[in-house]
């Protein structure tokens, strides 16, 4: 039982001292910057509007976490994302026994910007990718419909990514 408690409170002694700490709870960005304003992302792949449904889901991870008010207006604002969609690609990644494609991934990247609005300052800066896979189908508009989902999911991952990594600065 000894044994067991030792190992115990040495375990925590050097859980506490690696580091280590829940994604999203960093505090790199300066505590005067509370007010945040996402500009439409500038797309320069061929996918259509996609730059518009990752703005909002980058507005909607700030939105929705303590600590951060997402405003209408750069005026108002502590600091700006920016940032522009250098990648989108679709591929078939596995095929049926008859050389069909059953399977696609859909990949995209982004260079992003997080300054002070009057770019005094560059709070973070990189680029973030993702990654999905959808399912391939006979009916077009059930394949179309599979791909609007997976692109549901890849602009959440990707703008969770980009959360954590403006937070947490990785």
């Amino acid at each position: 039982m000894k044994y067991i408690a030792t190992c115990l409170c040495l375990c925590v002694w050097f859980a506490g001292g690696c580091g280590y700490h829940l994604s999203g709870r960093g505090n790199t960005i300066p505590a005067d910057v509370e007010k945040i304003f996402v500009e439409v992302l500038v797309n320069r792949t061929a996918e259509p509007f996609i730059e518009n449904r990752l703005t909002s889901e980058v507005r909607d991870q700030f939105a929705r976490r303590p600590g951060f008010e997402v405003v209408s207006e750069r005026s108002k604002s502590d600091a700006v994302i920016s940032g522009t969609i250098t990648r989108y690609r679709a591929n078939a990644v596995a095929y049926d026994e008859n050389d069909d494609i059953k399977e696609y991934r859909i990949a995209m990247t982004a260079e992003f910007r997080f300054e002070r609005t009057d770019g005094t300052e560059v709070l973070w800066q990189g680029d973030v990718s993702w990654d999905e896979e959808f399912m391939a189908h006979d009916d077009r508009a059930q394949q179309d419909n599979n791909e609007t989902e997976a692109q549901d999911e890849l602009t959440f991952r990707l703008a969770t990514e980009l959360f954590n990594r403006i937070v947490d600065n990785f």
